[in-house]
């Protein structure tokens, strides 16, 4: 019979788990490490089948234990530790299978089991050797493969091996990230560094607190979690509830001693990042532990500012009653970005707002950049319904910019009518000429605004 015939038949004789047959070829002098069309050797077909005996007598005819498939790399442990055959390995480990080979992918035995959440074959592997410092080409671990599942029987196996994982504070991110309680609280126990740091500087407690899981909060706190770390950022867990807004997480962190005055590379702190939020409840529990609002981050805005760039008039009332600010009117007349408080009001349209600065005490003849007055600001933008609000407030209607142009002259060259009318009806001057020697009545003329001119021969306007 020829040998091409017999490896067909030995091939057969294991994979049907004939062990009669399989005996019978080996004695014969067919070679034990024959191999399929696939490049799969019959241990590794008996491995699978779980096929002791076969396997035992393979071993025993001299079969490669460690030989590696062609496609992927895979060994007969591996295939063991993939199908949960625990005698099969055991055999396997007593004919000198290599406990941490790798395949293709840098994977081993023990990683397989892992995964598969087999905790009799980690066990065994463990004990037989297997290396859980490993990592496979993604750079995981048998204890971050078993993370990834939830098998905490294998966590706990895993920690509780000898040769400990270098990379276990990762894995602590990542149970934090996966929100894995019952895995957070393994690894800290087995004394992992709570204030383990990924790439971006980020602790598990700003973790936990991104995701919004005060439960995890709470372990963490009481693991002697570092509240007041920052990230590469500067960002706190503080600023990372306040951001999100995370109420309950926020107060836990304030009652545990977080910084309410921190600040990150941006200069903003938990209350800024909260009013651009707009999330007045922690606004709130923020004033209520001191946090200053007078404070500019690095582009020179405050809280107040950002308030009012946001369009939040209920936040902007919050800062100022809980504040209880003495120089409240200079903080309302700071410039940024050539806007006063007020001026930016404009630019947004609340009228609410408006009329709170005001309350407030903010200055309304102050100038933004140019000279513009935040009835210039009004008049420009054609809103009648705060050109009112401002006009009734007292706002000085004849005032010029650094163009010598006044509210009226802006109105007209825009051809706002109303707004032209109202501007005369307080008492705008409609004969003063701006610097290159126009009137209001010549900037509508030019622009072609014939309701507008007529309006001003009414009014008995001068070219």
């Amino acid at each position: 019979m020829g040998a091409t015939k017999q490896n067909s038949q030995l091939i057969h004789a294991v994979k049907t788990g004939n062990m009669i047959n399989t005996r019978a070829l080996l004695y014969k002098g067919v070679n034990p490490n024959v191999k399929d069309k696939e490049g799969i050797s019959v241990l590794m077909l008996a491995t699978t089948k779980g096929y002791t005996e076969i396997v035992r007598v393979l071993l025993d005819r001299g079969a490669e234990v460690n030989y590696a498939s062609k496609r992927y790399g895979i060994t007969a442990l591996m295939l063991a530790a993939a199908h949960h055959q625990l005698d099969v390995a055991r055999l396997l480990i007593q004919g000198g299978a290599n406990i941490n080979a790798k395949n293709e992918d840098g994977s081993t035995a023990l990683m397989v089991a892992a995964l598969k959440g087999d905790t009799e074959m980690v066990d065994l592997l463990l004990t037989a050797g297997a290396d859980v410092t490993i990592e496979d080409q993604d750079r995981d671990t048998a204890l971050k493969l078993a993370l990834s599942k939830g098998h905490l029987s294998i966590i706990e196996a895993l920690l509780k091996a000898g040769n400990s994982d270098p990379n276990v504070g990762l894995v602590l991110l990542q149970a934090t990230q996966q929100q894995a309680i019952q895995g957070v609280q393994m690894l800290l126990a087995a004394g992992v560094d709570v204030n383990v740091c990924n790439r971006d500087g980020e602790t598990p407690l700003m973790l936990a607190v991104d995701g919004g899981n005060i439960e995890l909060v709470r372990i963490l706190l009481g693991a002697n979690a570092d509240i007041n770390r920052s990230n590469n950022d500067g960002g706190t867990a503080l600023m990372a509830a306040a951001a999100a807004g995370h109420l309950a997480i926020a107060e836990l962190l304030l009652e545990a001693g977080a910084d309410v005055h921190a600040s990150d590379q941006d200069g903003e702190t938990a209350l800024n990042l909260a009013v651009v939020e707009g999330h007045i409840e922690i606004v709130e529990l923020l004033l209520n532990h001191k946090a200053r609002v007078d404070v500019k981050n690095r582009l020179g805005d405050t809280p107040l500012m950002v308030s009012i760039l946001q369009g939040y008039p209920g936040i902007f009332k919050l800062l100022v009653k809980k504040a209880n600010i003495e120089n409240l009117p200079n903080i309302l007349n700071y410039k940024v970005f050539g806007e006063t408080i007020l001026t930016a009001a404009i630019q947004g349209g609340n009228i609410e707002l408006i009329e709170i600065l005001l309350e407030s005490g903010a200055d309304i003849n102050s100038c933004a950049d140019q000279g513009k007055t935040a009835l210039m600001k009004a008049a420009i933008r054609g809103d009648i319904s705060i050109v009112k609000v401002l006009l009734n407030r007292g706002a000085d209607v004849n005032i010029k910019d650094d163009s010598g142009s006044t509210a009226l002259m802006w109105a007209a060259s825009r051809g706002y009518e109303e707004t032209v009318k109202l501007l005369i009806q307080f008492g705008a001057n409609i004969n003063d000429k701006n610097q290159g020697g126009y009137t209001a009545l010549m900037l509508a003329e030019f622009q072609g605004y014939k309701s507008v001119v007529k309006t001003f021969r009414k009014a008995n306007a001068q070219e």
